[in-house]
């Protein structure tokens, strides 16, 4: 049935209301000035007026007349009953205790589909003498009815009366319609507001207004009133028998969702969404805010705990006409106590992909993730880990949950469904907090043998301190006597580790925090070396990956070494107001980099000692170590010349270059010859790629310097602007054979070819562009392009295919490519083979591009390639070219685990 969110007439009474106070300030005013202007006004006001309270009488009398008729039932979708599996306790949970009482067996929900229905959430409702029939489930958001009343704790039918009175029938929730709407909705807070404003609404017409008083009560304090239901229900019949009592599953969502604050006052809650992990299937609530409060940022968290509660109450148990708000309580308490039963032993490890080193870095780093990731967790995971697998070190900083997030609500054996207080919910917070890090710690042992310790660190930042409250050094040999399906004992777990932590009455309390992430025992230095300054030769699997036999086989940085320098010259930099200040910089510059092999950093000292002697240098050490870096004339050319492109002067920007580029490649200095290739590369993917592509190439590779591309890049650019088409391409074709990768260097001759009216030529180079294209934005512009051409040739559908394409990989481009397409649509308009606006199947695309000889990017050959340099450089420890290459990875496929795989690169340490 259709729901609006605000009925018509509350919208137009106020509106009538104010056009009559216009007609009468109109009559006030035309008399008062004699103004006709002001007559008018009053009588088009009062009219209006008249209007609307008529148009309002008329409806009210036709809902009135339509709410006599009978109308049809229809009847429920059936559902399909699952199968519950070990729906015990866990084994070897104490019954004493009280938050443990019917917890669940967590290994026996992870063994489940996540997100699987495992109850009947649709029936038939009972049928009553004279009682209008049910409407669908989504008639009461989200709710089917159930076959008969479910029977009170007592073994009564909670609806019937003892006379003989016909019974209330009971609604379910139904997760499936629930979570599908407050993801698909753009305000999920109005939602569950709604839904909680349905279920107290039906609470108190069928239980007394005292039972939804109970509900209001669990409000923070100072919240607003619930939301009463605003769902259009005037196709429903208003019968005492057709109102659904709300289920005990549904009292229990509702009074979670109160008590987390979804009707919190004392902060605004930010833009949010909600979003469900592919993996774990749990709801997770993503904010579009970049500042948060801290106190907002509980409520998120709360609310998101309370609807992955909601999740767990609808899949868990098997038939909800037996479930009571209670065995929701301890199912949500017995989660939370039981999180390390979801993971076997050490002797089952994680699984491996086809293809990867089971115990290299790639490998380790890649199956903790993808199995944080399918954790079953009451609350949000945010943690951070780092992988040392040479040294058997993996470490794991959590930030812990706040124990404001933890239910205000619990069971307690003998006393029901209580207010938790602070202490109790403090000692909740610190068993989660410890059984949490045991279960990381399984994590990282299964990813491989060769991890023999796993550290973890759990820090709370309130809005006023960070707090360290655990840290741990599980060894291998002892965490495997755990038993973790009976992790109840929590001192004696923990003891044989001797864990920095303090424990007074079962809650922690801050203590020093003792290790980082960022020691070397997880995060070595030598990961971060300068790839063209190392000297590490490569195992012989990685070498035939990378396609180099070394380390500095992979750098793309001529200025490598000079950068080093730099470094050490402004770190001994004397001050400029000491005395014989210049004369100790130019010795001591001369010292580090006069008598350097390398004749670009000799040739770099001995400029930098003439600009300080004659004053041209300034004395700030960010001024002369860029000076010493990139301060020849080449590069100070390249500066200017960009700065005259920017003002759309292009005979200046050729003024500038020529006079020093002529020279340059009249002397041959960067010329193939002798052995010898020259080459420039804009990533280490394009290098490693490289690599591969040209194995047996025997020639020494060395790299032109940076400015010498820049040069000639902006050279074509300033003389295609001056219609100097045949220079522009001559220097399009220097790009491409320096770098045969480069986007930029393909896409400056494709539109220096068709400049020149070479299409036939610019497709071709476009074709084998996209054959190597190994990265989004390079495969949006090919695509781009290609459409052009496609276009101009009479291919509408594989112009079509080509837009949809590069809209694909290159979101950023869609308005250009929806303006372009809306006016070729327009121009085409009644042709024969005009551009249709309906969009393609993938596979439709697929073969559209096939059938007109363009590749469908990226072929299995490089993803195939790229995916093994990708692992290798991982495996290698190369974290400038791994960085690289699994930042692209993520910008192809942003999953959770590739982007916790980049998250776990350390950056560049601090010298």
């Amino acid at each position: 049935m259709t729901h609006d969110r605000f009925s018509s007439r509350h919208i137009l009474i106020p509106g009538a209301g104010a056009l009559a106070l216009v007609a009468a300030l109109g009559c006030y005013q035309s008399i008062a000035l004699d103004s006709v202007g002001w007559a008018l006004t009053a009588g088009a006001a009062a009219l209006g007026a008249g209007t609307i309270l008529a148009f309002t009488r008329s409806a009210a009398q036709s809902r009135q007349a339509s709410g006599d008729q009978p109308k049809t039932a229809t009847p429920p979708r059936p559902e399909i009953q699952g199968v519950r599996e070990g729906a015990c306790t866990a084994p070897g949970e104490k019954d004493a205790a009280p938050d443990a009482a019917a917890a669940p067996s967590h290994q026996a929900l992870a063994q489940r589909q996540p997100g699987a229905r495992t109850s009947v959430l649709a029936a038939t409702a009972p049928e009553v003498p004279g009682a209008q029939a049910d409407e669908p489930a989504a008639a009461h958001g989200g709710v089917a009815t159930q076959a008969e009343a479910a029977p009170a704790e007592d073994g009564s039918p909670t609806g019937a009366a003892a006379d003989g009175e016909p019974a209330i029938a009971h609604s379910q929730l139904d997760y499936n319609a629930v979570s599908e709407r407050i993801v698909q909705s753009p305000d999920p807070l109005a939602e569950l507001k709604l839904l909680v404003g349905d279920i107290r609404t039906r609470m108190a017409q069928t239980d007394g207004e005292d039972a939804a008083r109970e509900l209001d009560a669990a409000r923070l304090p100072g919240d607003a009133p619930l939301v009463p239901a605003t769902r259009d229900s005037s196709d429903v019949a208003t019968t005492d028998a057709a109102i659904l009592s709300p289920s005990p599953v549904e009292r229990f969502v509702a009074r979670m969702l109160v008590e987390a604050g979804l009707f919190s006052t004392d902060t605004e809650l930010p833009r949010m969404s909600v979003v469900r992990s592919p993996h774990s299937q749990m709801l997770f609530v993503r904010v579009e805010q970049r500042e948060l409060s801290y106190l907002a940022r509980l409520r998120v968290l709360k609310i998101e705990a309370a609807l992955n509660a909601m999740r767990y109450a609808c899949t868990y148990f098997d038939d909800p006409q037996d479930v009571t708000e209670a065995d929701c309580y301890k199912l949500t308490q017995g989660l939370a106590t039981s999180v390390c039963a979801q993971s076997p032993g050490l002797d089952v490890p994680l699984d491996s992909e086809e293809g990867e080193d089971p115990d290299g870095e790639w490998a380790v780093r890649r199956k903790i993730a993808a199995a944080i990731e399918d954790m079953q967790l009451p609350y949000r995971l945010e943690q951070h880990f780092r992988v040392n697998v040479a040294d058997g070190n993996v470490g794991f900083h959590v930030d812990l949950t706040p124990e404001r997030v933890f239910p205000s609500s619990v069971f307690v054996a003998g006393l029901g469904v209580v207010q938790s207080s602070r202490e109790m919910r403090r000692k909740a917070a610190s068993a989660y907090a410890q059984r949490m890090a045991i279960l990381l710690a399984a994590t990282a042992f299964r990813a491989s043998k060769k991890i023999r310790h796993v550290w973890v660190i759990g820090t709370v930042d309130d809005a006023h301190a960070h707090r360290c409250y655990l840290c741990v050094d599980f060894d291998r040999w002892r965490f495997r006597r755990l038993d973790l399906n009976h992790v109840d004992d929590l001192p004696r777990a923990m003891r044989p580790f001797v864990p920095n932590m303090r424990v007074e009455n079962d809650i922690l309390r801050p203590v020093e925090q003792t290790v980082d992430l960022a020691d070397p025992r997880f995060s070595p230095t030598w990961r971060h070396m300068p790839v063209g300054l190392s000297s590490r030769r490569l195992p012989e699997r990685l070498a035939r990956a990378l396609g180099a036999p070394s380390v500095s086989g992979l750098a793309i940085e001529e200025a490598d070494k000079r950068s080093l320098i730099a470094s050490d010259i402004m770190l001994n930099l004397c001050p400029p107001d000491e005395r014989d200040a210049t004369q100790r910089n130019v010795r001591m510059v001369m010292e580090l980099a006069g008598n350097d092999p390398d004749p670009t950093v000799r040739s770099a000292a001995e400029r930098l000692v003439r600009g300080m002697i004659d004053g041209t240098v300034g004395t700030d050490p960010m001024d002369i170590g860029e000076e010493f870096v990139r301060g020849d004339a080449l590069d100070r050319a390249c500066e200017r010349a960009k700065e005259c492109l920017t003002k759309h002067d292009a005979v200046g920007a050729k003024a500038v270059l020529e006079p020093v580029v002529g020279p340059v490649d009249e002397a041959g200095l960067f010329s193939d010859k002798g052995g010898v290739a020259w080459r420039y590369f804009a990533s280490y993917v394009d290098r490693t790629l490289y690599n591969r592509q040209h194995a047996d190439d025997l020639r020494a590779l060395l790299l032109v310097p940076d400015a010498y591309f820049a040069a000639h890049f902006y050279l074509s650019v300033a003389n295609l602007a001056l219609r100097q088409t045949d220079a522009a391409l001559a220097h399009a074709r220097r790009l491409r054979q320096m770098a045969p990768l480069d986007k930029h260097a393909n896409l400056q001759l494709v539109r220096c070819l068709e400049e020149a009216g070479r299409t036939d030529e610019a497709m071709a180079t476009l074709t084998e562009f996209l054959k190597g294209a190994h990265d989004p934005e390079a495969i949006g512009l090919g695509y781009y392009r290609m459409a052009s051409f496609q276009m101009a040739r009479g291919n509408t559908l594989a112009a079509q295919a080509c837009y949809q394409s590069a809209m694909s990989f290159m979101p950023s481009i869609t308005p250009i490519v929806v303006m372009e397409v809306t006016g070729l649509a327009a121009q085409s308009q009644g042709e024969k083979g005009g551009l249709a606006l309906s969009p393609m199947s993938q596979q439709e695309v697929e073969a559209t591009l096939g059938y007109h000889g363009v590749p469908v990017a990226p072929t299995d050959e490089v993803s195939k390639t790229f995916l093994e340099c990708t692992r290798a450089s991982m495996d290698a420890e190369v974290y400038p070219v791994a960085r690289n290459f699994v930042s692209v990875l993520a910008a192809f496929d942003p999953d959770d685990v590739i982007l916790q795989v980049l998250d776990s690169m350390e950056g560049v340490p601090d010298q």
